[in-house]
């Protein structure tokens, strides 16, 4: 403990004891003061000289450029807008055309449709009306056959 005892002690000596710079005395701590205020003068010079940068950048801008140069980007964001509204209509145009042309076929196939089946139907009936007729000339063709063999003069 002795030792850093001894230590704090020079350390707090530093206080006390003076350089001698040119002919003039200073303390430790007046150095360090004078660098600290040397330091905050040159950092606020240097901020200053930045911020005066600035400033005339800002000062130097042509305006008149800039205002053309956003009137140019206007008109032509007005001119895509237009152009995007002109094919928004035909996409438009081209969806109902494709919504009637679905429709005109879907009725052609629903009359298709309906036609088969009338043909079907009719057929049906047909083949209904075929087998009747086939049923009573088989039934008229036993009948006479029944009657021939009945016949006691056909032999």
């Amino acid at each position: 403990m002795a030792d850093l005892g001894e230590k704090i002690a020079q350390v707090e000596g530093l206080v006390d004891k003076r350089l001698k710079i040119g002919g003039l005395r200073f303390t430790y701590t007046s150095l360090v003061g004078a660098f600290a205020l040397i330091g905050t003068i040159v950092g606020s010079l240097y901020g200053g000289f930045l911020m005066y940068q600035k400033v005339e950048g800002i000062a130097n801008l042509d305006l008149g450029a800039i205002t053309s140069q956003m009137a140019k980007t206007s008109s032509e964001v007005l001119r895509i807008e237009e152009h995007a509204n002109a094919i928004k209509i035909e996409l438009k145009k081209d969806m109902t055309d494709l919504r009637n042309s679905q429709w005109n076929l879907e009725s052609k196939v629903d009359t298709k449709l309906q036609s088969v089946d009338t043909k079907l139907t009719n057929y049906d009936t047909k083949l209904d009306r075929f087998e009747i007729k086939v049923e009573k000339t088989k039934e008229d063709i036993n009948k006479r056959i029944q009657e021939s063999l009945d016949n006691p003069l056909a032999n």
